[in-house]
């Protein structure tokens, strides 16, 4: 954080990750307390699987949810 090009970096991750890690915690109770590098990493997995389905559902409803008509 010492320099101006790490400045732009973090100020772009806080404008685009954050709030993806903010609504999926907060909005979609996605919260849990692991600890060990293994089950961290179930956690992530877990949260960008229900971002990416989230995603899906609102970009290509049509495709997630085929009607039966």
């Amino acid at each position: 954080m010492q320099t101006d090009k790490a400045k732009e970096i973090y100020k772009r991750r806080a404008a685009t990750i954050e709030t993806i890690n903010g609504d999926l915690k907060e909005r979609r109770g996605l919260r849990f307390r692991v600890r060990g590098l293994d089950r961290v990493r179930s956690v992530l997995l877990l949260s960008v699987l229900t971002y990416n389905l989230l995603r899906a559902l609102v970009i290509a409803p049509e495709i997630m949810l085929p009607s039966t008509a």
